[in-house]
């Protein structure tokens, strides 16, 4: 069920109000120099992100809050909002400061009914408590923040298909540039973070930059919260800092290894949009560059173990219906692309496929990824390419061409 709803008297805003004390120059060097990267998979320096938002002119700017998890395997946004509403709000509230906002929003998954309950409460609590509205612990700072529930498309979470949605229109992405924070939300400078991103931005701005630069590798500062789930023994929200384990010890140290009965057959490392690491690719260190090095992608941090006893035509059958249903249909190589990746994968030939299959795979993923305006177009092919390569005996006819 969560903890308490809001105990904002207990809880003292170290972060915000070191925050109100410096320029918004001065939260943006600090966030810079702790080298954060945005943790809702696409990696982007949320410090850059900010300095651009900042030196963006005009009478009003947003900070939007990206908590429409929709990546399947992850799950990590969802704990933080019912277990650490407080460390999340601060985050928005630091992260309007350093750009100059004076209103945000927060776009919860509409599937997320006990986050929304909280989060409202959370809001509702502030308000009356003064953490939210104007003069802010007695400062010049003013911000309302509104919450939005999502509709469900798991294409809301690219940042313009969110922006679309708030501003009630069809959950769709935008051509960019511009950039949205450039022109997003109602063509004002916006800046949309997720979840994980800005509750680390309060810890940072807390803790110090020296002290997150301490942990983790130079092109992965910090720590990650991780989500296991699938065939393994203990499922779960793990927080780990980067270059200080491998996936394999994530696996079998802190997931407990693969079910009983069972062992793993590959391991997707970052969402259903990552590739398949087999394994004997799981020794790699735990960081961006760690997982890019094995031939993945660290992405949302979801970390699915997959055991023997699934079939891998059932598996591509499930992505590609999940792709096909998801796409918003605005980019005509996805929308058409997708569906035709679902008819290839219907009319398998005893479980297996023909080289010529595949190939005309590969060459409907090119025209997808070049096409496609957003993530979901641009990945959607990516756990079933890698499967092809990895198993060629298992889904090919005559076991393929490495």
């Amino acid at each position: 069920m969560g903890p308490p709803l809001l105990k904002a008297e207990e809880y003292d805003f170290k972060g915000l109000q070191k925050a109100l004390k410096l320029r918004p120059e001065g939260i943006i060097d600090e966030i810079k120099k702790s080298g954060l990267k945005g943790r809702g998979g696409a990696g982007f320096p949320t410090g850059v992100k900010w300095e651009l938002a900042l030196a963006e002119t005009g009478e009003k700017k947003y900070i939007i809050c990206n908590a429409d998890e929709g990546e399947p395997g992850t799950f990590k946004d969802r704990y933080l909002l019912e277990e650490r509403p407080l460390k999340v709000l601060e985050g928005i509230l630091i992260a309007a400061r350093a750009i100059g906002a004076n209103e945000g929003f927060i776009y919860i998954r509409g599937e997320y009914t006990e986050p929304i309950k909280i989060f409202k409460k959370t809001i509702e609590e502030a308000e009356k408590q003064g953490v939210l509205g104007d003069n802010i612990f007695g400062s010049d700072f003013n911000f309302k923040l509104t919450l939005v529930r999502g509709g469900g498309a798991y294409v809301c979470g690219d940042e313009t298909s969110l922006i679309n949605s708030i501003e009630g229109k069809r959950g769709i992405s935008r051509i960019k540039p511009p950039y949205p924070i450039q022109a997003g939300l109602f063509d004002r400078p916006t800046v949309v973070n997720n979840v994980e991103s800005l509750a680390a931005a309060a810890e940072i701005i807390n803790q110090g930059a020296d002290y997150y630069t301490g942990l983790g590798t130079k092109n992965s500062r910090g720590t990650k919260l991780i989500c296991l789930s699938g065939d393994i023994e203990k499922p779960g929200v793990y927080e780990v800092e980067f270059g200080s384990t491998t996936l394999r010890d994530i696996l079998y140290e802190l997931g407990g290894g693969p079910l009983k009965d069972d062992s793993f057959k590959f391991i997707i490392p970052g969402g259903l949009s990552t590739a398949a690491l087999t394994i004997e690719e799981l020794d790699c260190q735990y960081s961006y560059e760690g997982i890019e090095a094995a031939g993945s992608s660290l992405g949302s941090g979801a970390i699915i173990a997959i055991g023997q006893k699934h079939q891998l035509l059932e598996i591509l059958q499930r992505v590609g219906r999940f792709y096909m249903d998801e796409t918003c249909g605005t980019c005509f190589p996805c929308r058409e692309g997708n569906r035709h990746i679902d008819y290839i994968f219907k009319k398998h030939h005893n479980g297996k496929f023909y080289q010529e299959d595949v190939d005309i795979l590969a060459d409907i993923g090119k025209a997808i990824s070049g096409a496609a305006r957003c993530g979901l177009g641009q990945t959607s092919l990516s756990l079933a390419r890698s499967l092809f390569y990895k198993f060629p005996e298992e889904l090919i006819i005559g076991g393929g061409q490495r």
